[in-house]
């Protein structure tokens, strides 16, 4: 009975072992190559985000924060007639502290200060460009109200990032290409694809900070006292890193 145990041992070895010699190690010294490759391609913002923050000043925090609540009455008003939903609209921060004067060198209190910040987004504005100018107008004439920022972006962007991907990984290839034909070489297969993230970029609003007496001076030029606000396009970029095998 052990002999015919010690037999069936000694065939499932044998079964195995040529397997195991004819598999292949791979190249300790395998050429290789590691490029990147960035692809961008233009969208058309069809949204954007705003942030306002609304500030008073009164002798109590009371009558601060009751001022504060007639001051949002009066922005929700605006942005329920452009027919924002209540789901883009949100309270970001709700601050109370007291308020000093340092002018005369020394701290001597003002009163009480209620400040609340809300951020909303406007959708479709590719279809209405005057639709956010609209909005601003009408908030700027509530006393007290200060606009934080304004943020342009697309509200579905899939499409464009598979586009830039596309575009990147053709980049990397075109590139692996020229150095392995310079190296004498050529490209086998890829070993490894790592992608460095997205960036959503919009120029005209970058160049905005810098072009400010260009856009005052088209804002004075145009006849009529509407908010000029310019939205151009976004650029949206994949950047990835690929390594391919040469030979």
């Amino acid at each position: 009975m052990k002999t015919n145990h010690f037999l069936a041992y000694t065939l499932a070895l044998l079964a195995t072992f040529p397997f195991a010699c004819n598999k292949q190690p791979e190249p300790q010294n395998q050429s290789k190559i590691s490029v990147s490759g960035i692809g961008t391609v233009a969208a058309q913002p069809d949204m954007i985000q705003m942030s306002i923050t609304l500030s008073k000043v009164a002798q109590t925090t009371k009558m601060a924060q009751e001022e504060i609540n007639k001051m949002v009455r009066q922005a929700m008003k605006v942005l329920k007639e452009a027919n924002i939903e209540d789901k883009n609209i949100n309270t970001a921060s709700l601050r109370f502290n007291s308020e000093y004067d340092y002018g005369k060198g020394r701290r001597i209190l003002i009163g009480q200060r209620a400040e609340q910040s809300i951020t909303f987004s406007i959708e479709g504005i590719n279809k209405d460009n005057e639709k956010v100018s609209g909005i601003i107008d009408q908030l700027i004439q509530i006393n007290g109200i200060e606009l934080n920022q304004v943020n342009f972006s697309v509200k579905n962007p899939t499409e464009y990032y598979v586009k830039s991907r596309e575009l990147a990984y053709k980049k990397a290839v075109e590139k692996a290409n020229q150095y392995a034909e310079l190296s004498k070489l050529k490209i086998i297969k890829v070993l490894s694809i790592s992608e460095n993230g997205f960036q959503q970029i919009s120029p005209i609003q970058n160049r905005l900070y810098n072009q400010r007496a260009v856009f005052a001076e088209e804002a004075a030029m145009a006849a009529t006292d509407a908010t000029v606000l310019p939205m151009g396009d976004l650029e949206i970029t994949t950047n990835i890193s690929v390594v391919f095998s040469l030979e």
